[in-house]
């Protein structure tokens, strides 16, 4: 585990920005297992169970599938998720009782997931290519390519793109959890949720599921996504806004 120390609020704000957000990205990586160890792992077995499991019907059949795109990968937008929420309820309250100030928390914070995002997005476009040049696996898995014939800076942006949405969701959820607690997360669950049937409600009464559907349909996998960067925009300022205005006594 590696030991992070922080000075005292005045020499904080004395020393380099990129300094200040070195240390809060060396604190949320005490525990590298979280942010880089497991997701790995299990993305990794995820795998490996897929390949068993086609190998078994490949044997059994004789034969080979068409490549046929599998949902694994998915595993790893969740998990991002998961990962924010946690980071963020960890060491918020650690940071800020080391004498971290909120805006260089949560730059910091911003900017390990933005790095962790493309380190990720990275990997994975990597072993799109090689699951491209030998012929995915021979079983027709397309784990993680799932835009076969797409180029891939196309992948890359699609997943680093998700990645970001993800963790953005999961910091503006663990900010609404930091400053409220649980009686926050139910009103925050509560209201989505009225949000997305009301909306589906007007979209019903009004006959527009053609509509979302064609235009779902003209943007595209990748248009569709880049227009999803809204929520990712909103859900960071959110959690800044909510962040700023938590106190170690709310945490």
């Amino acid at each position: 585990m590696t030991a992070t120390t922080f000075d005292s609020p005045l020499s904080q704000t004395a020393r380099p920005l990129g300094r200040r957000l070195s240390t809060i990205i060396l604190l949320q990586l005490t525990n590298p297992m979280t942010l880089i160890g497991w997701p790995l792992i299990i993305l990794g077995f995820i795998f490996a169970g897929n390949v068993a499991i086609l190998g078994i019907i490949a044997t059994a059949t004789d034969g080979r599938a068409e490549v046929s795109v599998n949902g694994g990968i998915g595993f790893l937008w969740v998990y991002t998720l998961v990962m924010a929420v946690q980071s963020v309820n960890q060491t918020f309250p650690l940071a800020l009782g080391f004498g971290a100030t909120r805006r260089d928390y949560l730059l910091g914070t911003g900017a390990l997931f933005a790095l962790l995002s493309i380190a990720y997005a990275a990997l994975v476009t990597a072993l799109a290519a090689l699951e491209r040049g030998i012929d995915y696996w021979g079983l027709g898995l397309g784990f993680f390519d799932t835009a076969p014939g797409a180029p891939l800076w196309d992948l890359f942006v699609r997943y680093l793109l998700l990645l970001l949405l993800f963790a953005s969701i999961g910091g503006a959820t663990a900010a609404v959890y930091v400053r409220w607690k649980a009686m926050g997360m139910y009103v925050f669950w509560g209201a989505l949720v009225v949000v997305l049937i009301g909306a589906a409600y007007l979209i019903t009464v009004t006959e527009s599921w053609g509509a979302v559907g064609e235009f779902f349909a003209t943007a595209g996998v990748l248009g569709s996504i880049l227009w999803a960067q809204i929520i990712t925009v909103v859900s960071s300022i959110a959690a800044y806004l909510i962040l700023r205005r938590a106190t170690p006594t709310n945490t």
